[in-house]
């Protein structure tokens, strides 16, 4: 939202007059249907409000998160609490509803949907897709956090996956790390396959080759989950030389990872450095310290909430707003003399 904005400044952009933007932001007769669909176009283009949500009656927005996601509500709560605040602010009440998996098989919405008037829905995390299309088919304004649908068009707030990966290998890169591999099942999840899209590529515009004896993306159970041991323990076991750093796809894995290696007589960073992703509050707990981007959560719920609230007011063609994050440097890292 940019409070700044004012009439004149639409009216500057269209090079129209103050007056034809006043008449068609109140719906009053005196332009054209076509100025002012143009009129609220560039409003929403330069995030004008027209009034203080505050001074009108209270509207609800329907937050729905998926229920199968406990194992990351520290890493969600963040997201929950700004959107919350942000919504408070901008006079809307949030509600948070959870969506059970056989809801999703049936297509169910929450009871809660049937009792109130929500004027716009944002999803949190990741829906099975026909459960998204049919959100889509209410005609109610809908906004996704942290994840997109690549076969719907859809309003989309999410983190930079791809850059933030590509800044965290050529990091490492920059430490003189040349055999480095990555940690991820690619297929879990799309910020995964993001993430190892752009390890690739840093490792391509680098000029080194990857070496994918020294990296684990394909295997059926790696995800977020304690059950990683066994599978990062094989995979290492079973390495015939390891590589100098890896990359984990998230702060989970890192951890797990850290914890495999030590186990096994490696030191983190002296003989191998790792890094994660999303800066989870264990990413500051272990030893050593975890190196990893830090997802800025809040921001995530603020954009959502404040796009969401453009797109009520506005409408406006699909988006995908994608926000970066922060290398936090830490010591799971180490620079190599050589090279």
């Amino acid at each position: 939202m940019n409070s700044k904005t004012s009439m004149q400044d639409i009216a500057d952009t269209l090079g129209i007059s103050k007056n034809a933007v006043s008449l068609a932001l109140n719906h009053k007769a005196g332009v054209s249907e076509e100025l002012r669909a143009r009129v609220f176009e560039a409003a929403n283009q330069l995030k004008y409000r027209t009034e203080s949500r505050s001074k009108k009656k209270q509207h609800h927005l329907l937050v729905l998160i998926p229920e199968h996601i406990p194992q990351d509500a520290i890493f969600f709560s963040e997201v929950f609490w700004s959107i919350e605040k942000k919504a408070k602010e901008l006079g809307y009440n949030a509600i948070i509803c959870g969506v059970a998996e056989e809801m999703e098989q049936q297509l169910t919405l929450p009871d809660l949907y049937h009792e109130m008037v929500f004027h716009g829905i944002l999803t949190i995390g990741v829906f099975q897709l026909d459960y998204v299309r049919m959100l889509q088919d209410l005609g109610t304004p809908l906004v996704t956090v942290d994840h997109y649908y690549d076969s719907l068009q859809l309003d989309a707030v999410v983190t930079a996956h791809t850059e933030e990966a590509y800044k965290l290998t050529a990091y490492l890169i920059s430490k003189g790390h040349r055999e480095i591999g990555f940690i991820g099942a690619v297929h879990l999840a799309k910020s995964f396959k993001e993430r190892w899209h752009g390890f690739q590529h840093a490792m391509s515009d680098a000029g080194l080759t990857i070496n994918m004896d020294h990296s684990l993306v394909n295997a059926p159970s790696l995800d977020a989950q304690s059950s990683n041991m066994d599978e990062l323990a094989s995979f290492v076991d079973a390495l015939p030389s390891l590589p100098t750093a890896w990359v984990c796809a998230n702060d989970r894995l890192a951890i797990s990872l850290i914890q495999t290696v030590t186990a096994r007589g490696y030191n983190v960073p002296n003989t191998i450095s790792i890094v994660g992703f999303d800066d989870i509050e264990a990413a500051r707990m272990i030893t050593p310290r975890l190196t990893t981007i830090q997802v800025q959560r809040e921001q995530l719920g603020c954009e959502a909430v404040d796009f969401l609230i453009r797109k009520i007011e506005y409408g406006g063609s699909p988006q995908k707003i994608a926000i970066y994050g922060k290398l936090i440097e830490r010591d799971s890292c180490k620079q190599l003399d050589n090279t």
